[in-house]
């Protein structure tokens, strides 16, 4: 297998800044935006170095329903803002063909990380910063686990496309 340096830096720093807004945001409760504005960046790199992400109009279109549902329930302070751009520059690796993939994947990951929360809450100070007497999730750390099985699905985490010789 001949494995791709641009690639596999991309596909590792894909899964880095993910697990790193998740583990700050489990930590904290807040996703920091250098995050979400390395994974942009690293999005756009992505389209130049024809990296196997979506075209460009397909990922506009899915930030852009991602933020044009993500904005009001922000606005009624249903999700948190680092957690509306999270997923909306997720949805930009996705794509509008994989939008749908990435959040269910989301969603299933949200209702698994509640009911841990809530299995775990009477034991809450053995836990650290994550856990705390008030309502809700670290939902951050729901987006990081749908946008890292989009990307094993999708095949953009793959760091060879080929292989160049098989011996058995």
């Amino acid at each position: 297998m001949e494995i791709d340096l641009v690639r596999l830096t991309g596909s590792v720093a894909y899964a880095v800044l993910f697990i790193v807004a998740a583990g700050w945001d489990a930590w904290t409760r807040k996703i920091p935006n250098w995050t979400v504005a390395a994974l942009a960046v690293l999005f756009l790199f992505a389209q130049l170095l024809t990296w196997s992400t979506p075209n460009w109009l397909s990922s506009f279109c899915a930030f852009g329903l991602v933020m044009l549902a993500g904005v009001p329930m922000f606005a009624r302070r249903l999700v948190g803002a680092g957690d509306v751009k999270l997923l909306a520059v997720a949805a930009l690796f996705a794509g509008m063909e994989n939008l749908l993939l990435l959040l269910v994947a989301t969603a299933i990951a949200g209702g698994a990380l509640a009911l841990v929360a809530l299995a775990a809450r009477p034991y809450a100070g053995a836990f650290g910063g994550w856990i705390r007497g008030r309502a809700g999730v670290p939902y951050g750390v729901a987006i990081a686990v749908g946008a890292l099985h989009v990307g094993t699905t999708t095949g953009m985490l793959a760091i060879s496309q080929r292989l160049t010789h098989l011996q058995l």
